[in-house]
């Protein structure tokens, strides 16, 4: 068994169909897919799943699982998107190809389009961005009840102090998953809905260096702070990260910090790996393995 590549992105075919009509403010532009005219995702790769195939083979995996690239996640556009995105996943699966459902978090219907995608036996789990995660205990319940692998991939940041030297993806991503992280442990969310298979994208961020600072924080009752049910590193032991960190020495942190190290390149982008490590992957495959009765891959 060879294993599987947990984060990697595709643009769904019906988002593309969508961008040539000019739909739900996408565009395309010289190669480009435009989102809201800010946002812009090069379409040679994202936009091509043999591309992804080919790297699966070329890492000698059984598959990859995918997600929308962050850009993607639109949280303020509702359940029509979430609709249109879900849609173009289902197109996507393959042998190969598992994908992770979007669900659309600030919409009412969250935690009923999350149970609706459970049961198709199609989506392999959720990628979740980092809109904040309050009030979002109806979500949960469902996907502790699907055991459901759950990507928390970061979205981008705001602090346009982050716009220099692209800090916005070396500080703003890992700030963005660790605030995500933050918010799951704090909340108790992995103690009070254990089913549910929390992975963070990028190594968890800044999680790993900061537990123990937290920790502190709640053994000397810091405004604001009502304690966990679980050590701050008992905690993170439910959850698993990918490996995206580009030094071997943050990889043992990991492995001491977490519960489970799992392959993850963030392909097609830059700042993802080359080459994947086989042993971590290999966990991945029973992981994300689709939900529900009538899955079949």
């Amino acid at each position: 068994m060879a294993g599987w590549d947990v984060h990697t992105h595709l643009i769904p075919p019906t988002v593309l169909a969508a961008a040539q009509r000019g739909d739900y403010g996408l565009s395309v532009d010289e190669g480009f897919l435009v989102v809201d005219g800010v946002e812009r995702l090069p379409l040679q790769k994202l936009g091509d799943p043999s591309a992804l195939v080919q790297w699966v083979e070329e890492q000698e995996l059984d598959g990859a699982v995918v997600s929308v690239p962050p850009a993607l996640f639109r949280y303020d556009q509702g359940i029509e998107w979430a609709t249109l995105v879900n849609q173009g996943l289902r197109e996507l699966v393959t042998p190969q190809l598992r994908v992770l459902g979007h669900v659309p978090l600030r919409s009412a219907t969250a935690a009923a389009v999350a149970a609706a995608l459970a049961e198709e036996g199609v989506f392999s789990g959720y990628a979740l961005g980092t809109p904040g995660y309050g009030g979002l205990d109806a979500v949960w319940k469902v996907l502790d009840s699907a055991e459901a692998f759950t990507l928390v991939h970061p979205g981008h940041s705001t602090d346009r102090r982050l716009d220099a030297f692209y800090l916005s993806n070396l500080l703003g991503n890992p700030y963005e998953t660790g605030l995500a992280a933050a918010e799951l442990v704090f909340n108790d969310v992995p103690a009070r809905f254990p089913g549910i298979r929390f992975c963070l994208c990028h190594g968890g961020g800044v999680t790993g260096i900061l537990a123990g600072r937290w920790q502190r924080g709640i053994d000397t009752a810091r405004p604001g702070i009502e304690p966990p049910s679980l050590p701050v590193l008992e905690t993170l032991q439910r959850f698993a990260v990918d490996d995206l960190v580009h030094d071997p020495a943050v990889v043992e942190l990991l492995e001491a910090t977490f519960g489970q190290v799992l392959a993850g390149s963030d392909w097609p982008f830059p700042m993802g790996s080359d080459r994947l490590d086989r042993g971590r992957a290999v966990a991945a495959e029973v992981l994300t393995r689709p939900l529900g009765k009538g899955a079949n891959l």
